[in-house]
């Protein structure tokens, strides 16, 4: 159905032209007219494309996550919801705003409960960025009272993954370069480390795969474990 509306679109729009060019109109009204209905085309086209897209990118990521859920023991997949207010106020960039939490999937790793999901970002006021998508894992650990940030790669944009409270991070405590040193060993791109507020999340980019969230979530896990450790507690 989706696919055959950009053509539909075109079509419509080579009509419209055509007519244009045929009705017995002055030369300069017709010019105007005719690049009027050419851009009103395009326009409409990519707008749709663009809202299309997305929704296909969705329901992959999301199929793939309900696949793996049923093949994984004791995972639950959940409806999309608004994203958790806390999860929010430690993980988002300065700039943006989450129109909802989509994909959502709980489950355990080495027992340890962890949830994934995707974020739907949209800029904020003024802003000229295009919407975009994050996977966010995280599990719940008591971390008192730090606020701590690792960037896992170098970004051309730090803006994508730097939190909005960054600058007002609490001294390190004594287990964070052990932290650091996990997260070095992680490989991905375009990520960030969060830990503060009893939660450790990690805010990357979106990936379909399944296998990537497990790695992602193996990660967590083992900062959650890490923290909890140096608390003394098993």
């Amino acid at each position: 159905m989706r696919a055959g509306i950009l053509p539909i679109v075109a079509l419509c729009t080579l009509v419209a032209a055509c007519a244009v060019v045929v009705v017995p109109v002055d030369r300069m009204r017709s010019t105007v007219i005719l690049v009027a209905v050419i851009l009103l085309g395009v326009g409409a086209g990519l707008m749709w494309a663009r809202r299309a897209g997305a929704d296909a990118i969705h329901a992959r990521v999301a199929a793939a996550r309900a696949r793996w859920a049923a093949s994984w023991d004791g995972a639950v997949v959940e409806p999309d919801a608004a994203a958790d207010p806390r999860d929010v106020a430690l993980a988002l960039p300065r700039s943006w705003r989450v129109r909802s939490a989509r994909g959502r999937v709980r489950f355990a790793v080495d027992r340890m409960p962890v949830r994934a999901e995707t974020w739907v970002l949209e800029p904020g006021p003024g802003s000229k960025r295009s919407s975009s998508r994050r996977e966010v894992v995280g599990v719940d650990v008591p971390t008192g009272q730090v606020r701590l940030w690792v960037p896992l790669a170098s970004s051309v944009d730090p803006l994508l993954v730097t939190p909005s409270w960054l600058g007002h991070t609490s001294e390190e405590p004594v287990w964070f370069p052990t932290v650091r040193d996990r997260v070095a060993a992680h490989r991905d791109i375009l990520a960030s480390l969060t830990i503060g507020d009893d939660r450790v999340i990690l805010f990357a980019l979106d990936d379909p795969r399944p296998e990537t969230m497990l790695n992602r979530a193996r990660l967590v896990r083992d900062v959650a474990v890490i923290i909890q450790v140096a608390h003394g507690r098993p």
